[in-house]
């Protein structure tokens, strides 16, 4: 995707500061704080509709079998394992959801409501490898799964065969610290957001001059048929394939800076 597919932070905030006469800074507002608005709305536009979805390879953690979910992801959608470089894993294998499984970030030992020696029950929906089962109702074959406690992605001890992992995840819109990328197709919606947050403020210093002004931004923004935020979900959901899959790569790259 094409850098001119993106609009920096600067132009956003050209645009903002002279629609809200603060081209100076002088309201009580700083730069910084129209910048981390500017995030509040890729956040709020990333959790509405999944639109940045990365692709990011860590280090086994064979010590520990526990890593912690990078900062600004939500939502896993798939997890996997491979051996060779990120650009060309050699072996792949899924990983799969455990319900319960623990092994507090410290290694092999763990705790789950159905051991790996097997069970009679059926209620949990962790699948193995292996349908296979011996005498004693044990699977057979490695078992490939994880689960997630307080931002702890914990591996089961077969894992460690593995010399990478691969998390596809649900990004936030700010992977590069401090400053947001702005996809084009949002700029609209994002400048609506800021200004909307900027009267909703003002208005507590003085709300007769400014609930009108924030009454007009909060229709720019939000009116159910001509709103600037639900024209920006249409447009996501309106990208093709390559599209959507030309932004997520260059998305991921960023988060690997």
């Amino acid at each position: 995707m094409n850098s001119n597919d993106f609009v920096s932070v600067n132009h956003i905030l050209a645009e903002v500061s002279m629609t809200l006469d603060d081209a100076e800074y002088r309201k009580g507002f700083s730069i910084g704080w129209y910048t981390s608005r500017i995030q509040d709305a890729l956040q709020e536009l990333a959790f509405d509709t999944f639109f940045d979805t990365v692709t990011i390879d860590k280090d086994m953690p064979k010590k520990t079998l526990s890593l912690e979910l990078p900062k600004n992801v939500f939502n896993i959608r798939e997890i996997y394992l491979y051996n060779g470089s990120c650009c060309s894993p050699s072996t792949s294998q899924v990983v799969w959801y455990k319900r319960l499984y623990n092994n507090n970030g410290k290694g092999e030992g763990y705790t789950a409501k159905i051991k790996d020696q097997g069970s009679t029950s059926d209620d949990d929906p962790f699948l193995p490898n292996s349908y296979n089962y011996n005498s004693a109702l044990a699977y057979v074959g490695n078992k490939y799964y994880a689960n997630v406690q307080n931002g702890l992605l914990m591996l089961s001890s077969e894992c460690a065969a593995y010399d990478k992992v691969r998390l596809v995840v649900n990004g936030m819109g700010t992977a590069i610290g401090d400053t947001p990328i702005v996809p084009r197709f949002f700029e609209r919606a994002i400048n609506d957001y800021v200004e909307e947050r900027f009267y909703n403020a003002m208005k507590a210093r003085e709300i007769r001059k400014y609930r009108p002004l924030w009454n007009d931004a909060f229709s720019r923004l939000n009116d159910p048929r001509e709103g600037s935020w639900k024209k920006a979900r249409l447009r996501i959901s309106s990208m093709d394939s390559w599209e959507k899959e030309s932004y997520n790569e260059y998305i991921s790259s960023m988060y690997h800076k």
